[in-house]
């Protein structure tokens, strides 16, 4: 039934409206069709699939709802209509997609922006597949090492105490073999060794004790033994000079040619030489 208008007449008491007893008919009337109706719902609904909802629910005719509070670098500014959500710490960061590349499909741009974070896990059992977060640098502190992800492997990061630094040792010695790979050893100073394989070059003093193999070059107590080779004992190119007339024996003939300083006879004695044939 629809709600009944009162007849209230042109003007007061000139008999064309409805009488007092048909008015309050009417008002009973409608009193009982809004008793009967159903009573007014209003509700509030979150929309979306996704995120967290503001309204939280409704206690009688109060419609409650959450309120928005920033968090870590962010701070919230609220004028009549608009809530304004700032960022103080988050960089504004550029993301673009990547191709060709076997790694990575999207990079962000950082900038001039210098990264602040916490990479560490407890164990070693707690850091992540290797093989998903290739390339990732983490410290575990258990160990106390820094670690990187490659080939689906953690390899841990070798401590600079665990490394030989020459220049930190000032008398460093091997425990094998070293293998220079091909390479010169230059500006060495002196070497001392009981023999040496392979080619030496420069100027070589002191008394040589053991085998030298390989090929000599240079001054040896500043004697060129090259040219000194080169001149006596290559193969068909040894030039002993021309023959000296007043030469009895082959100890004259190198002293002629070759000043030699046989030193100082302390014990003189009786000694058999064979100089060969001339």
């Amino acid at each position: 039934m629809a709600v009944q208008l009162i007849n209230i007449g042109n003007i007061a008491n000139d008999g064309t409206g409805d009488d007092l007893r048909e008015a309050f008919i009417k008002t009973n009337a409608n009193f009982e069709e809004l008793d009967l109706r159903d009573d007014e719902k209003t509700t509030a609904t979150n929309l979306g699939d996704s995120g967290q909802g503001l309204f939280v629910q409704r206690l009688n005719y109060d419609l409650q709802f959450k309120k928005i509070v920033g968090g870590a670098g962010l701070t919230l500014s609220a004028t009549d209509n608009n809530i304004t959500i700032s960022n103080d710490k988050v960089y504004d960061l550029t993301q673009t997609a990547v191709s060709d590349d076997n790694y990575v499909t999207k990079q962000y741009d950082f900038e001039d922006a210098r990264i602040l974070y916490n990479n560490v896990y407890d164990t070693l059992e707690d850091l992540p597949d290797a093989s998903t977060y290739h390339g990732l640098f983490v410290h575990v502190h258990s160990t106390g090492g820094a670690y990187y992800s490659h080939g689906g492997a953690w390899v841990e990061i070798a401590l600079k105490s665990d490394i030989l630094e020459i220049s930190d040792d000032t008398t460093p010695t091997l425990g094998g073999n070293l293998d220079a790979a091909g390479f010169n050893i230059t500006n060495a100073g002196s070497i001392t060794s009981a023999q040496f394989i392979g080619d030496t070059t420069g100027t070589h003093t002191g008394e040589v004790i053991g085998d030298v193999t390989g090929n000599l070059d240079g001054n040896v107590r500043d004697v060129d033994v090259e040219a000194l080779y080169n001149q006596y004992f290559a193969p068909g190119t040894g030039d002993f000079g021309g023959i000296n007339s007043t030469a009895n024996n082959v100890i004259e003939f190198i002293i002629f040619n070759n000043p030699v300083d046989f030193g100082t006879i302390t014990a003189p004695a009786v000694t058999s030489l064979d100089g060969g044939a001339l």
